[in-house]
């Protein structure tokens, strides 16, 4: 006996094409196949209708998303660009009108970077400590929101806060210098000058590991005029 050819279709009526039980025998389907479909023909129909529409929603809402980062960003620019008087109301805007968007984002740093500026230190630090409490531990802006709540509440006179902001960013790639700087200067500001010139000496190991061997006579100053006070 020959051997079935898969190439060797078995023939269909043309009136049977426009059908979907003889589209499925010009596929070559297993005949339990065909007769799946043919009891349960609505079914699949439904089925494949449901997947067509899920599939060019999904296009629409990529395009849709595209399009509203790149409104988003442009928004963000914009409102960079006004003078200081407007920037604060502009930035607002980016953030009501893109919520949800990393323009936004950035839009709630720079409004808390401008209050910090123009002195209202405790309005910055609520923004850094909301954000704090919203972002994903992962986000790449995690870090600079660290930083404005660790300064601003060094500014406020909150040390214990701000001890644990500086002491986060010392095991944090690129901002490991802030962190020791910033544990040295608040230990000094408490009178701590043991913990002071402890937090000044593993910033000079530091800076020696990576080779950066400029800034350690400012560190060693720093540290005999510490030394003196004792």
């Amino acid at each position: 006996m020959a051997k079935e050819n898969i190439f060797d279709k078995e023939w269909v009526d043309e009136r049977d094409k426009n059908n979907l039980e003889g589209l499925l025998e010009q596929f070559n389907l297993p005949p339990r196949a065909i007769s799946f479909v043919r009891k349960n023909k609505r079914l699949v129909q439904i089925a494949i209708g449901i997947l067509i529409l899920a599939v060019v929603s999904w296009s629409f809402y990529n395009s849709y998303q595209k399009n509203r980062v790149e409104e988003a960003n442009s928004a963000l620019s914009a409102a960079l660009n006004k003078e200081t008087e407007q920037r604060l109301n502009a930035l607002a805007g980016v953030e009501k009108d893109f919520s949800g968007t990393d323009a936004a984002l950035w839009a709630e740093i720079k409004s808390a970077q401008e209050l910090a500026t123009s002195g209202k230190i405790a309005e910055a630090n609520k923004i850094y400590q909301e954000l704090l409490a919203a972002v994903s531990a992962k986000s790449l802006l995690k870090s600079l929101l660290i930083i404005g709540a660790a300064q601003t509440n060094e500014a406020l006179g909150q040390y214990p806060a701000a001890l644990s902001g500086y002491q986060e960013l010392k095991g944090i790639d690129g901002y490991q210098e802030i962190g020791f700087s910033g544990l040295a200067r608040i230990y000094e500001i408490q009178g701590e000058s043991d913990k002071a010139l402890d937090a000044y000496k593993q910033h000079l190991a530091f800076l020696e590991s990576k080779g950066t061997v400029g800034q350690t006579a400012l560190i060693e100053e720093r540290m005999t005029r510490l030394k003196a006070k004792k």
